[in-house]
């Protein structure tokens, strides 16, 4: 998940110079653009990462095909939750966005781009969080990780010689958001969603939560406003004092994030808005129960359902008062509408729970000139048993099927509710025996069995690898969700821009986090050890691992591991010797590359055998 990468300024100024001729070309294309929007109003959507390495090179393919490509609309990712933008300053200085670091930072050449590609027929949105823009390591470990053992917990003793209170800022609390490896550079690639309590319409948002929360008896609001980037916090816990992750020029200048996501939303035209709420650390540090959840009844997470609502309020708010016509989506956990206990570790009922106190806010997405949608994240699952949500429903279609089911159950409709697929190998979880990729047959028969249920089905991400040939490329998804939902539509037999827009390395750690690639990248995703009884997908829940990491959350990731073959790969291959592809397997399946003590990638024995 992200922020805070160094810019090479040459690199910056090759893309001044290219990014322009091919948006003049892109524009011959759009001049008699295929204006197809849904008339049935479904959705094909896809998320594009955006970063400073080649971002916009990728913004740039998509402009250029815009017109025939088999997706009508694309979430641009991410802006910071402590992000800020002054109306009218046409800037992305502020917004964490990482196209650019000089100038406008990119705000030119995003507008021209929105332009071009929604005048071809297809809807941009802009997303706030992600993954490492809604962790913040300190509270994450202490909290999300440790209380519930399990492989997540593996990090103290390999970073912190099994003393949590080694994980520090110098090892970012032992690499607990991300691995080594995804170079995130100190507390300002991480970042909190504020509670911006100056601002009037935030004030009018947490009134309403509080009246919704008495009318409903559930248990009192207690917000945390002092919580934001480089504020002192006192852990109640241990007494001891941490230092918030994140930024403070939100605050400094008294400006409400959500609300200047309305904006610059409304000054860079785009069609609407996407909230990517991940904190897991929040629900963990604020639950009411035992610190792992080991009662028969489990925790509740009531003060992680407020704070959601409220920023889902105050999104609403400001869309009625700024930009009217501005539809909102929110990437929501698949494990996140569930009625039954939750056993910490992910965000499990945290939007049935809102729909439950203010049904009005999951509407204004749903239904409505608003409504962007629920793009439920229903990847990042395991089939172990104890992960299953009910015996026997262990399979990918299986468990993507049950928990559509519950979002339509809560929502008594099927309305405005997107089913989403992760293309390539999964975030979650790192026993690769459990993995549920998105082979070419599980999305055949989600194909039938399920997204024939639903308007709209999304995925993660435009530029993600298969990685393996019995898993279904991305190109193929959107063609096949086309096809399905966009029928008679031109566009679904166009193609996806190329995968690899620019050589990029990009590995998922197999350690609790989730995603790494070469300079920090965001992902959104990943995954926390969850306890579960019969039906916590584990971790995380919006966006990557198990009892570790994950489990749902639109992990958003850029990870290209290879998958797990059954063909003993020709010798050279040893126990602790160095190896370049994450994921690949040799010696009929004993060694598996991977991160060692060091945080590099070598030949992990898990098998009988130790070299061949």
């Amino acid at each position: 998940m992200l922020r805070c990468f160094p810019f090479n300024s040459v690199i910056h100024l090759i893309h001044a110079m290219i990014l322009p001729l091919v948006l003049a070309a892109a524009s011959v294309v759009l001049a008699a653009p295929l204006r197809e929007r849904a008339a049935n109003g479904n959705v094909v959507g896809a998320y594009l990462l955006i970063d400073p390495k080649d971002g916009p090179t990728k913004l740039a393919q998509v402009v250029a095909q815009a017109s025939t490509m088999p997706v009508n609309r694309v979430t641009l990712s991410f802006v910071r939750p402590d992000m800020y933008y002054e109306p009218g300053s046409n800037t992305l200085v502020g917004t964490g966005f990482n196209y650019a670091n000089s100038g406008d930072y990119g705000f030119a050449a995003v507008k021209d781009a929105v332009s071009k590609i929604q005048a071809a027929g297809v809807d941009v949105y802009l997303s706030m969080g992600g993954w490492d823009y809604n962790c913040w390591p300190y509270t994450y470990l202490r909290y999300s990780v440790a209380p519930y053992g399990g492989a997540n917990a593996d990090i103290i003793k390999q970073y912190g010689n099994g003393n949590i209170d080694n994980c520090v800022e110098a090892n970012q609390w032992c690499y607990a958001c991300e691995p080594p490896s995804n170079g995130n550079s100190g507390a300002d690639s991480f970042a909190v969603f504020p509670e911006p309590s100056w601002s009037s319409i935030w004030t009018q948002a947490t009134a309403d939560v509080v009246a919704a929360q008495n009318k409903a008896n559930s248990p009192a609001v207690v917000w945390h406003p002092q919580i934001y980037g480089g504020q002192n916090w006192t852990d109640p816990a241990t007494g001891k004092a941490q230092i918030v992750v994140g930024r403070a020029d939100f605050a400094t200048k008294k400006r409400d994030p959500y609300q200047d996501l309305v904006y610059l939303a409304k000054d860079l035209g785009l069609v609407g808005i996407d909230l990517d709420y991940e904190e897991f650390w929040h629900a963990d540090t604020f639950k009411v129960g035992s610190s792992d959840c080991n009662a028969s009844n489990g925790c509740t997470l009531w003060q992680t359902v407020y704070k959601y609502s409220a920023i889902v309020r105050d999104f609403q708010l400001s869309i009625a008062a700024i930009y009217p016509t501005l539809k909102l989506s929110t990437a929501a956990a698949a494990v996140g509408a569930s009625g039954e206990t939750w056993w910490g570790g992910n965000l499990k009922g945290l939007w049935y729970n809102s729909y439950t106190i203010m049904p009005s806010l999951t509407q204004f997405m749903t239904q409505g000139a608003n409504a962007g949608g629920l793009n439920v994240m229903t990847y990042d699952m395991s089939d172990a048993t104890d992960e299953c949500p009910q015996p026997g429903v262990c399979s990918l279609p299986q468990q993507v099927d049950f928990y559509m089911g519950t979002y339509k159950t809560m929502t008594s409709s099927n309305a405005g509710i997107y089913v989403g697929y992760e293309i390539g190998t999964p975030a979650y979880p790192t026993d690769y025996t459990q993995m549920l990729n998105l082979t070419t047959s599980a999305f055949a028969t989600l194909q039938t069995n399920t997204q024939s249920n639903y308007p709209g089905g999304f995925y993660w991400e435009m530029y993600k690898a298969a990685d393996s040939a019995a898993n279904i490329d991305v190109n193929s998804v959107s063609q096949k969700l086309c096809a399905q939902l966009l029928p008679g539509q031109t566009r679904c037999q166009g193609n996806l821009p190329s995968t690899s827009p620019i050589p990029v390395t990009s590995t998922t750690a197999i350690s609790p986090v989730t995603t790494t690639t070469a300079a920090p990248v965001q992902t959104t995703t990943t995954a926390v050890i969850v306890k579960t009884t019969t039906t916590a997908i584990i971790p995380k829940t919006t966006t990557t691992a198990v009892v570790v990491k994950t489990t749902t959350t639109a992990k958003k990731t850029t990870t290209t591991a290879a998958v797990k073959t059954t063909t003993a790969a020709s010798g050279g291959y040893t126990a602790g010797a160095a190896c370049t592809n994450y994921g690949g397997w040799a010696c009929n399946n004993s060694l598996i590359c991977s991160y060692g003590a060091a945080g590099t990638l070598v030949w992990v024995q898990v098998g009988t055998t130790a070299s061949c």
